[in-house]
């Protein structure tokens, strides 16, 4: 992300950002910090009569067209397409951009990748620590190479999910693989070979347009059973005769795409998990080998915290809480050690949530805890979020917490 302009008020954080979204990531980034209230100005397109001056939109004109313009909205609705990679804002028009477009009407604005967007916070906490230390990171050189730290295929036979998991946390499922097999038993039973190597060579062509070999620290093969140590035998040996007939001269097999995987076989490893699909992302991210693999990024952080705080739910209950209620009597008791909390909590509509967050955040900080922020897309935040979206381990024993009513929560968005 490319940070153009920033102009905000020291006292209550309130000001205007200008950026530009670089990639798909970026723009994961801006749904974590806009929320309803601000003002949003990009270019967009709209639908208006060129028939007149009037300043009568759409009056039964059939000169109707699509104008590209400049346009501010005051966000009201919010909507994130993972898919698509892109943000649509819809609110009301907050200054005249033209005649044909009248201050109060309504519009959406979608943001994605390389489009340059304002961002203005007009109420306190306008900006907060949250809201900042993302734009931050965003902003930072790592995030602008679009580093990817692991990929993962998950696999078992006839079908497998290729995932890519990023540094800041995120996971993201680039391609699906499926291919009917054969029945083991009868007639069927001859095209067998056939179906397994049309499938592994999909797999391998799977990994060769998705996976930056020099980015990554390791691409796992994981699923229940041998398909991934076959694929793995697959993947190696499709390799070495792309690189052969490369060498010899034949270049419209399109095997370049499978060479890096040749020349960097010590980053790929198996590992099991229990299917091929997506919910056991988090197995394999909680496997010891790939956390050593995977040390040094936030994905393996947030596993391990979450692991940490099951374990401690495990062994001392009295030292490990989830929701809202008991975790922030914790925090006002100065007891807590580790802080897990989702980004789904700092995009809720009221600002009074957004600044309890933010100064429970630092309140741990400051006395010498750590917080964790999880992402939503990662498996652990998923998994956090299914707990109230935050945790708790603690520096010791707080038995009294058991008895808090829970339902006493008003982390409603």
């Amino acid at each position: 992300m490319k940070l153009i302009k920033k102009d905000l008020e020291s006292k209550d954080g309130t000001g205007l950002i200008r950026l530009q979204a670089d990639s798909e990531e970026d723009v994961w980034h801006l749904y974590n910090v806009i929320v309803v209230g601000d003002v949003v100005t990009s270019t967009t397109f709209r639908k208006v009569d060129l028939s007149s001056n009037s300043g009568n939109e759409l009056a039964g004109s059939t000169n109707q067209q699509r104008v590209r313009m400049t346009l501010s909205v005051k966000v009201e609705a919010i909507e994130y397409d993972g898919e698509a990679a892109e943000m649509r804002l819809r609110g009301r028009v907050t200054t005249e951009a033209s005649d044909q477009v009248r201050v109060g009407s309504y519009h959406t604005l979608t943001i994605a990748p390389n489009r340059a967007l304002t961002v203005e916070k007009v109420e306190p906490p306008g900006w907060d620590m949250f809201a900042l230390d993302v734009i931050k990171k965003a902003c930072s050189d790592k995030a602008k190479l679009g580093v990817v730290d692991l990929a993962v295929m998950l696999v078992e036979d006839g079908y497998a999910s290729l995932h890519l998991v990023g540094s800041e946390g995120m996971h993201m499922r680039v391609s699906k693989i499926e291919t009917r097999m054969p029945k083991k038993y009868g007639a069927a039973a001859a095209g067998i070979g056939k179906a397994q190597s049309k499938f592994f060579s999909r797999c391998a062509l799977a990994i060769g347009q998705n996976i930056d070999f020099s980015a990554i620290q390791c691409l796992v093969l994981a699923g229940p059973g041998f398909t991934k140590d076959e694929l793995l035998k697959n993947l190696l040996l499709e390799a070495a005769r792309a690189k052969g007939s490369l060498e010899s001269g034949d270049s419209k097999g399109g095997g370049a795409s499978l060479l890096p995987i040749l020349e960097n076989k010590g980053k790929i490893i198996t590992a099991h998990a229990s299917s091929a699909f997506g919910h056991s992302l988090q197995e394999v991210l909680s496997s010891p080998e790939i956390s050593k693999r995977i040390s040094n990024t936030r994905a393996s952080s947030q596993t391990d915290a979450i692991n940490r705080f099951h374990q401690m739910l495990n062994n001392d209950e009295t030292r490990a809480f989830y929701g809202e209620v008991p975790v922030e009597a914790a925090a006002e008791m100065g007891a807590i050690q580790d802080l897990l909390i989702t980004d789904t909590l700092f995009r809720t509509k009221k600002t009074e949530l957004r600044v309890k967050w933010t100064k429970m955040v630092e309140g741990v900080e400051r006395g010498g805890g750590k917080a964790h922020i999880f992402s939503s897309l990662h498996v652990s935040g998923e998994q956090l979020n299914s707990m109230g979206g935050i945790a708790a381990i603690l520096r010791f024993p707080m038995p009294e917490l058991e008895d808090l009513d829970l339902g006493d929560s008003d982390s409603e968005s």
